[in-house]
């Protein structure tokens, strides 16, 4: 072939909640039909990373109070997502100047070389269920609606306002980890894992270990006001999660 196979993806206006959800189902209808293939389709070749202009706030920006005449003042969320500045003057050195569109280079994420940055398929799920794990409410059980999207479904807008948050995508999280943990154990290949990544991991794992220092928080989660060792684990791992962001 005289030809090279380039994928790009451009931001359009909003991350839906559910759309990491399909990969599973992808990877699954794959390997129906070449289970002999999952090594070497998980360990043995690289994705690169999308890059894109959109950034989340950190709920320090997208979390308001509202006050309404003669009502108690609620917590709210309103302009989850901006068109992140540095981000878009990095894209601008991949900026061609002959035609005033961006080249391909300026949709992936690089390196502090400049290099394109890329990892196995089995990394970027490992890193996907990661951060869709420090994503769950303060009770631990929805995914938050925290990039201004629900789901393909309309009438679960009114979520994101309120501070909302999917038990849909928590589901599919655990069908992710628990595929995730088998194809390690399975192959028992070493992966290596974004320094930015390892960090985020190591704070949850402090955070989980010292919010089960004072044993199961399975019988306070139907209380309704958050107890607050659940609501300091909740914040600290939020906290984690926006710093990651900052990093990379």
């Amino acid at each position: 072939s005289s030809s090279d196979s380039s994928p790009m993806g451009v931001f359009g206006d909003g991350y839906w909640a559910d759309h990491w959800t399909y990969y599973l189902d992808l990877i699954n209808n794959y390997l129906s039909i070449y289970p002999e293939q999952e090594e070497a389709l998980m360990f043995q070749q690289n994705l690169k990373y999308f890059f894109s202009p959109a950034s989340v706030y950190p709920r320090s920006k997208r979390y308001v109070l509202l006050k309404k005449h003669g009502k108690k003042p609620k917590v709210v969320q309103v302009n989850a997502t901006f068109k992140d500045k540095m981000k878009v003057d990095a894209q601008n050195r991949y900026l061609n100047s002959a035609t005033g569109l961006y080249t391909i280079d300026a949709h992936w994420q690089h390196d502090t070389s400049g290099r394109q940055y890329e990892s196995s398929p089995i990394v970027k799920l490992f890193l996907l269920g990661t951060l869709k794990f420090a994503t769950r409410d303060a009770y631990g059980m929805g995914i938050e609606y925290e990039a201004g999207k629900p789901g393909l479904n309309d009438s679960m807008y009114g979520l994101v306002g309120m501070i909302g948050s999917g038990m849909a995508e928590t589901y599919e999280l655990q069908l992710l980890l628990q595929y995730v943990l088998s194809v390690v154990q399975k192959y028992q290949v070493p992966i290596d894992i974004p320094v930015e990544l390892a960090t985020l991991v190591d704070q949850i794992e402090i955070a989980l270990n010292n919010l089960l220092k004072n044993g199961s928080v399975s019988s306070v989660v139907t209380a309704l006001d958050v107890p607050k060792r659940l609501f300091h684990y909740w914040n600290v791992v939020s906290s984690a999660r926006e710093s990651y962001r900052e990093s990379v």
